[in-house]
């Protein structure tokens, strides 16, 4: 299985300044920080946050504007309100054969009635989603 472990600080001082080269809109200082430190680094929330904070909102469209801390604090609210999660990404893959054993052996605990335990790889396949 395939897993994209966080991004580290660097990482998405890299990410967030391709956005900058791409377009020509800085991020104010501090920004980079604030991200790091409500993420964790974790990919899908670093990446929601940018496409909030540059795409989404009005402000952020105007590419001869910064994106400012506020801006950021705005973009983590308007997440938080809507709810956003890539759980829809998560429903999708139970519909994969492979998700389906392992979730369907912890739901039934039948593996010791003639039931094959899922493999390995499924298992970790499951446990990195």
């Amino acid at each position: 299985s395939l897993r994209l472990g966080n991004f580290s600080h660097g990482d998405v001082a890299t990410l967030y300044g391709q956005h900058t080269e791409e377009t020509g809109q800085p991020f104010d200082g501090g920004v980079i920080d604030y991200v790091f430190e409500q993420t964790s680094g974790q990919p899908w929330l670093v990446n929601a946050l940018a496409n909030e904070a540059c795409f989404e909102m009005k402000a952020g469209r105007d590419r001869t504007r910064p994106i400012t801390l506020t801006m950021m604090e705005q973009a983590r609210e308007r997440l938080i309100e809507r709810r956003d999660t890539h759980l829809d990404q998560l429903a999708d893959k139970l519909k994969e054969p492979r998700v389906h054993r392992v979730i369907k052996g912890l739901l039934s605990d039948d593996t010791g009635f003639g039931m094959d335990s899922p493999s390995e790889d499924d298992q970790l396949y499951v446990r990195d989603l």
